[in-house]
């Protein structure tokens, strides 16, 4: 797979070949990452 420039793909990720469950473990991971954001980033604005 080609990367561009930047580090991302070119194109958005296919995950419609990765096990569900994996994806879900994936997309929750996501999730609480962006909380974990948000929180931080909350407690720092204060």
């Amino acid at each position: 797979m080609r990367r561009s420039p930047a580090g991302r793909s070119a194109r958005p990720v296919n995950l419609d070949y990765v096990d569900p469950k994996t994806r879900n473990r994936i997309m929750a991971g996501a999730l609480v990452l962006m909380l974990v954001v948000v929180a931080v980033a909350a407690a720092l604005g204060k």
